[in-house]
Order: structure tokens, then sequence, then C-alpha cells
């Protein structure tokens, strides 16, 4: 008799797998909005008619984008490797019979 034909499925993640899978995606979401919305606001201020406004929103800009930078590689790292340590285990379960196999 021939061998059965074995499939590799993964278990369901945990509650805390799937927490850590929704933070994984809404620290992404943050970081973006987080680097849009400081280009977003401090645009204006850069072609205002004083210099020392531009500048100092300038300076703002390049301080946040500079930090959220870091943080964002950071993050994802840190995160990332959570959402991969929560997968389900792997198991192999033998495939369905068809009807048209015999």
């Amino acid at each position: 008799m021939a061998e059965p034909v074995l499939l590799e499925v993964r278990e369901r993640r945990s509650r805390f797998g799937r927490v850590v899978k929704w933070c994984f995606w809404g620290f992404q979401l943050l970081m973006l909005v987080g680097s849009l919305g400081t280009c977003a606001a401090v645009t204006p201020y850069l072609s205002g008619p004083d210099p020392e406004v531009a500048m100092g929103a300038g300076l703002f800009g390049a301080m946040a984008i500079g930090t959220l930078w870091l943080v964002w590689p950071v993050g994802t790292l840190l995160l990332g490797g959570l959402v991969l340590a929560t997968r389900g285990r792997k198991r192999l379960i033998p495939a369905p019979e068809t009807a048209g196999r015999g």
C-alpha cells in the first residue's frame, strides 16, 4: 500500500499571538502617520516669511523624522520577532481522500 500523502499546516495563533500581530500592524500605521504628519505639519512654516521660524521648523522636522527613522526599524525588528515567535506550530496531517482517487 502506498504511503499516505501528508500536508503541512499551521495551527491558529493564540490570543496573545493575535494581539502581538495587531500591535505590529498598528505600530507600522502609527509610524507612517507620524512621518507623514510631521512633514505636513512642518511644511507651511518652512515657506513662511520669518527665517527664524522657518529654521526652527526645519530643525524640529529633522529631529522628529530622525527619531521616527530610528524608532521605526527597531520597533519593527522587535515586534516582527514577536510575531514570528507567536505563530502556530506546524503539524503534518494526512491529506483527505478524494472521490476520484483509487
